[in-house]
């Protein structure tokens, strides 16, 4: 019990990091405009030193928030737009809805088109922590990882309502649910990654992976 790199102190190290990680996401997404930058840099601290075990999590955190800040900003925006119009849809057609005509129907389908939005950010970040390209590139590429993926965008898309609501339910648990839900996020979404990454990168993977074994 005594020895810190026993399995108690790991899991409990770990924890802490969930704690901490969250917290900065928290701090870094207050302006708003700047929540893209922070869950890009989320994702890639849980990769790389919550599961991946390899560098300083609040450095790793740091330098994925800096080295992505003006694309993961630019693809935030256009998210955010596009979830502000279905917003104000989703509230004209309610109060349609609740007149009586039949046009209100398009609530239902508002509804539902703003959780794939919601789906589509699910991927987007992660894709921005992982690989390098364009924004218009990385919207494009985040549209069709849901749509070729769909079974799990459902999933994504059920644990990102499921961990608001217990969020809504208790509070205190916004100040680790950020990392456990990307912790999470991750595991799913490696193994879809992987099948797009080129021969090297993979096998830079695998050694990442036998150094993370070892260690």
């Amino acid at each position: 019990m005594l020895k810190y790199d026993n399995k108690f102190f790991t899991a409990l190290g770990k924890l802490v990091d969930c704690v901490w990680l969250s917290l900065l996401w928290l701090i870094c997404s207050i302006p708003v405009i700047t929540m893209g930058a922070a869950s890009t840099a989320l994702y890639y601290a849980v990769h790389k030193s919550i599961r991946g075990n390899r560098g300083y999590t609040t450095r790793n955190y740091f330098s994925a928030f800096k080295d992505n800040f003006k694309q993961s900003t630019l693809v935030h925006l256009v998210w955010l737009v596009v979830m502000v119009v279905l917003v104000g849809d989703i509230y004209i057609a309610r109060a349609v809805l609740q007149s009586g005509s039949n046009l209100g129907l398009f609530f239902y389908f508002f509804l539902v088109l703003a959780a794939m939005v919601i789906g589509w950010a699910c991927y987007m970040f992660p894709y921005i922590a992982r690989f390098e390209n364009t924004v218009k590139a990385t919207l494009k590429n985040g549209v069709l990882l849901e749509i070729r993926h769909l079974p799990w965008s459902l999933l994504l898309i059920v644990l990102v309502f499921a961990v608001l609501l217990l969020t809504y339910m208790m509070p205190l648990f916004l100040f680790i649910f950020p990392s456990v839900l990307t912790l999470i996020f991750d595991f799913i979404l490696e193994r879809l990654f992987r099948r797009y990454m080129s021969k090297e990168d993979l096998e830079r993977e695998l050694e990442n992976d036998k150094i993370d074994n070892m260690g």
